[in-house]
């Protein structure tokens, strides 16, 4: 039987829909309700497909760059060759792939998807086999939502957190560093603190809560000392990224963290583009962090590979950043999270079914691992449909 080639790569950009309105967080303006997911298709000759998104590429880039960097990576290439098998398992890029996924690691994920599809295998078993039956979840869209209702202040995001608890959630995180642009740095904080109370308050004392600062306490570190003293009595499971990567900064923390019985992880990383970058590296040599965050589609499922060799050993754990992502970095999410043995959660935008098949079922505050080929999902085409006339394809 003559080897399966890939003849056809293409591109489709998809409106992805939130459950609601996103607000703020410390640096950005209102998420709004909608992303798209620039959706790539790989089709082989034998029918297999592989898919993956492009949201990093289009970010600064345009389509008619990405369609030539897939024909140049993918068309007209053996299924084969995407990536080195070795009994079952993935040990690295397939010949003269290296380049290609190095520059854009999300293209890696659409590998495994398709090798697993042609090789009737699961991409988690491509990984490494899975680590955990089950990937825990939080919910991510506890932004500003206060500005959204301003009568309601805090109690807006309680009810929502509330919410997100009778939904089935078990774990929420909570934007924080209101003062780091859209309000007066103490009130800010104070705002922070009555949030993360109220917001406790709401769910009880068994839903985990994670805090996410987005740098918003920067040049502030007495303001951060006095957050972190108020809300240590909500027992808050990680602080992310409350100020930018700094040995000092980071220090300075601890030290806040000693003084006040706060037992919260250390948690940052989304913003490393070249991981493990040097101020990073030092950040986790030091032990400074407990977590490190770079995007799970951004850098794809060979990076995350080659992130955790290096974290082997640190103590540092694995907390892939996933917001932008989509309904397809869930689905990918749940795969790398179930072969990971350091993951810890993952990140859930919760967006509204749409373009593929069924999704992972969440139960319990966790996602069922999916049981198909590859990432365990296919494209819809009902659902792709109305989305074909914007399909920018190239055939081999």
């Amino acid at each position: 039987m003559p080897p399966e080639v890939i003849q056809s790569v293409s591109v489709t950009p998809i409106p992805s829909s939130y459950q609601k309105e996103l607000g703020k967080n410390a640096y950005a303006d209102n998420r709004g309700t909608q992303w798209l997911e620039w959706v790539v298709r790989a089709k082989s000759t034998g029918g297999a497909e592989g898919i993956t998104i492009a949201n990093r590429f289009m970010r600064q880039g345009t389509v008619a760059e990405l369609l030539e960097y897939l024909k140049g990576a993918l068309l007209g290439r053996e299924v084969g060759s995407l990536l080195e098998v070795t009994d079952g398992v993935v040990t690295g890029p397939g010949p003269e792939m290296s380049r290609w996924y190095r520059r854009n690691g999300w293209l890696s994920i659409l590998a495994f998807d398709l090798v697993g599809k042609v090789r009737g295998a699961s991409a988690i078993d491509l990984l490494g086999g899975r680590k955990h039956d089950s990937v825990p979840a939080y919910d991510t869209t506890l932004y500003f939502q206060d500005f959204l209702v301003p009568e309601r202040g805090a109690l807006q995001v309680a009810d929502e957190a509330a919410g997100a608890v009778a939904d089935g959630w078990k774990e929420l995180k909570i934007k924080t560093g209101r003062g780091g642009r859209w309000m007066m740095p103490e009130a800010g904080m104070r705002r922070d603190i009555e949030v993360v109370l109220a917001v406790r308050d709401a769910v009880g004392p068994d839903v985990t809560i994670y805090v996410d600062g987005n740098f918003g306490y920067d040049d502030h570190l007495d303001l951060l000392d006095r957050f972190i003293q108020e809300v240590t009595s909500a027992d808050i499971f990680w602080l992310e990224e409350m100020i930018t990567h700094d040995v000092d900064g980071y220090k300075a923390i601890r030290e806040m963290q000693a003084k006040h019985g706060s037992k919260a992880l250390l948690t940052c990383g989304e913003v490393d583009r070249n991981p493990i970058s040097e101020v990073f590296q030092d950040l986790i040599d030091d032990r400074l962090i407990d977590g490190y965050q770079p995007d799970v589609v951004g850098h794809g499922f060979l990076g995350w590979m080659e992130i955790e060799r290096q974290l082997k050993g640190t103590g540092v754990r694995s907390i892939p950043h996933n917001f932008g992502n989509g309904s397809f970095g869930t689905c990918a999410s749940v795969v790398f999270g179930a072969a990971s043995e350091t993951y810890v959660t993952l990140e859930d935008e919760r967006i509204l079914p749409h373009f593929l098949t069924t999704q992972p079922e969440f139960k319990d505050g966790a996602y069922v691992l999916p049981t198909g080929p590859g990432l365990g999902v296919d494209i819809d085409e009902a659902e792709f449909a109305p989305h074909a006339k914007h399909e920018f394809r190239v055939e081999a």
